[in-house]
């Protein structure tokens, strides 16, 4: 017996009979609505496809007025079901239908609606009506959309950040890129793939955020840092809409921060899009001698991973770091680069250094 039926059995048992009429008489009214609702969807579903040629040739809000008359909406169960059948079209229909549906649902009132309802309602309601929104492209709503993206609510946000990238509009990456600081790197990734499928070029708006990400130490590192995890992401798949020279160089000015954590995710960011200058290739090899462990053994695996083989000396004193993360990434970039990466392998197991020796061994038997 499910949790609900224990509950109904417990107030049957428990109510008077007045309080079972009552309970009886919410269920019926409940049941009545919910048929209510669906012959609403059917009624508009049926009109909306009367009219489908019509919107087809909509080229402006004067064309779609008429069509307004069409569809009256006297509750807001009716409301409810206007703005259901028309994104539900939305979402199949060709682009100049799209278009012609948008300015139906502002016509109706709805965007107004909606926007309302972002202020004041409640979190369910204001998921939906973000995702609306989002759906529709309405760029007006860029601002609420942003308030939205700054919420308490994680399911919340994520969805201002769904609606923000579904617009595809420069002027949403910011708010997106704030948003996702408070995220985790499973929701980075996803809207990373997000941000690309907007096709736009997004490297204005990335390195303003890194020149000017805010004022508080911990939000302004949080937001540098979520920048770096995007391009690292972003990586060379998408030069089309980052460019890699501003990247590169934003990544170099980056290593020169006070912080090991933008200092190693500028170093990732640096070789997912490859380093090209002398300058370059010379603050990696600088990078393996930060005075941060965490620092050094992201440098040590950006010289393997880059085939920088002018940092085989630097890698061959790099084995033999008080830092196992350090020893251990050295050791693979050593491997990575070839006959020889190990020729310098091979004489380390020579070293007086127990540890370098088992570092080596390891690598060298494939561990």
């Amino acid at each position: 017996m499910s949790d609900w039926l224990w509950m109904m059995t417990g107030l049957l048992v428990c109510l008077p009979v007045g309080g079972l009429a009552l309970v009886l008489l919410y269920r019926t009214i409940q049941v009545r609505r919910v048929a209510r609702q669906r012959q609403d969807y059917e009624r508009y579903r049926a009109q909306l496809q009367e009219l489908s040629d019509t919107l087809d040739q909509a080229q402006s809000p004067e064309d779609i007025l008429p069509l307004t008359q069409r569809f009256k909406a006297t509750t807001r169960d009716e409301v409810a079901a206007i703005k259901h059948v028309i994104i539900e079209a939305y979402g199949t229909a060709p682009e100049p239908t799209r278009k012609a549906l948008a300015l139906l649902y502002e016509s109706l009132g709805l965007i107004a609606d909606d926007l309302q309802i972002i202020h004041n309602g409640n979190l369910e309601e204001r998921s939906r009506a973000t995702f609306r929104l989002g759906r529709l492209r309405y760029l007006p709503a860029l601002d609420a959309l942003e308030r939205v993206s700054k919420h308490s609510s994680t399911e919340l946000r994520l969805v201002a950040i769904w609606a923000l990238t579904e617009i595809a509009d420069t002027r949403c990456v910011k708010p997106v890129v704030i948003a996702l600081s408070e995220a985790n790197g499973w929701q980075l990734m996803q809207a990373a793939n997000r941000l690309l499928g907007m096709q736009r070029d997004l490297t204005l708006p990335l390195m303003e955020l890194l020149d000017s990400a805010g004022g508080m130490r911990e939000r302004r590192e949080r937001i540098m840092t979520t920048v770096l995890d995007l391009i690292t992401d972003f990586g060379r798949r998408a030069q089309e809409y980052i460019n890699p020279i501003a990247g590169r160089q934003a990544a170099l000015r980056l290593l020169q921060s006070d912080s090991v954590n933008l200092r190693t995710r500028a170093l990732r960011a640096l070789t997912a899009l490859g380093v090209e200058s002398s300058q370059e290739i010379e603050s990696v090899l600088r990078a393996l001698r930060d005075k941060d462990w965490e620092v050094r053994a992201v440098a040590a695996r950006a010289i393997g991973d880059l085939q920088i083989t002018a940092g085989l000396s630097g890698l061959q004193e790099a084995v033999s770091d008080q830092a196992w993360w350090v020893r251990h990434n050295a050791a693979h970039a050593l491997k990575k680069l070839g006959d020889a990466g190990e020729v310098v392998l091979l004489q380390l197991l020579q070293s007086d250094d127990r540890f370098t020796r088992e570092t080596v061994t390891q690598v060298l038997q494939g561990s």
